[in-house]
């Protein structure tokens, strides 16, 4: 089968009065219970305008994380943040703690309508802290807090590169769906067809849309083995519908 998509696509969010409103539903409970908990857990948080000291503690962590990944492509953090003269919009920060100990944060500007991220890194689970949501998601909804307090109605996870599986792990674009984002094609993205017979590896492929811009439909190429360890991809169909093709 062939399949027309972008090189590059964009996630976005609406943002409401409720902050748990566009998070699937599953993942809105184990928020609205581990909010409920951060005081005893000594689980804080910071935000304000990016400063050069916030790299000491993210870019560690940062560079970790990218470390671990396959096909990466590194960027200078600071240069393309604090030291980006042209951009107008100002750059801020979310600091993720727990006990004082930074945990994760989020590097996002402030445009016209919306929270735009640039840069986010968290650890995958609590050092002590008995949650069962991941600190990641609890830096999702401090942004929508904090997005719909300062009147910005949407919120934008940065542009990712497709297919997953071959760039960024599928798992990122499960973790986007879960917290309410949808896809979108980009203007500058190249437009390639691939034959899904050639392909050798677990991907997820979103499909160029033909009429607009909205992504509504993706092909998650798998085999029956390790098809079960993507299967939460395809359980948000009012934002992507996702159609599995075996390769075996």
């Amino acid at each position: 089968m062939q399949v027309t998509f972008p090189s590059h696509h964009r996630w976005q969010r609406s943002v409401s009065s409720d902050p748990l409103e566009h998070f699937s539903p599953r993942t809105r409970g184990k928020i609205r219970t581990a909010v409920l908990k951060l005081p005893n857990a000594h689980i804080t948080h910071e935000i304000k305008p990016l400063e050069q000291d916030f790299f000491e503690l993210f870019l560690p962590m940062h560079v970790a994380h990218l470390g671990r990944k396959d096909n990466v492509i590194a960027h200078d953090v600071v240069t393309n943040t604090l030291g980006n003269t042209i951009n107008k919009f100002p750059y801020y920060s979310l600091s993720l703690f727990e006990q004082r100990e930074f945990i994760g944060g989020i590097i996002f500007s402030i445009r016209t309508d919306r929270i735009s991220f640039a840069y986010r890194v968290f650890l995958p689970t609590w050092k002590q802290a008995p949650l069962k949501i991941s600190p990641a998601y609890i830096g999702e909804y401090l942004i929508a807090l904090y997005a719909h307090k300062h009147n910005l109605p949407f919120i934008s996870h940065g542009q990712d590169r497709n297919p997953y599986g071959l760039n960024a792990d599928i798992g990122l674009a499960t973790f986007k769906l879960s917290a309410g984002c949808s896809a979108f094609s980009v203007s500058k993205a190249a437009v390639t067809t691939i034959e899904t017979d050639d392909i050798t590896q677990d991907c997820l492929i979103l499909e160029q849309p033909t009429d607009g811009k909205a992504i509504k439909k993706a092909y998650l190429v798998t085999n029956r083995e390790t098809e079960q360890k993507y299967l939460q991809v395809t359980k948000y169909p009012n934002q992507l519908l996702v159609e599995v093709l075996y390769r075996d």
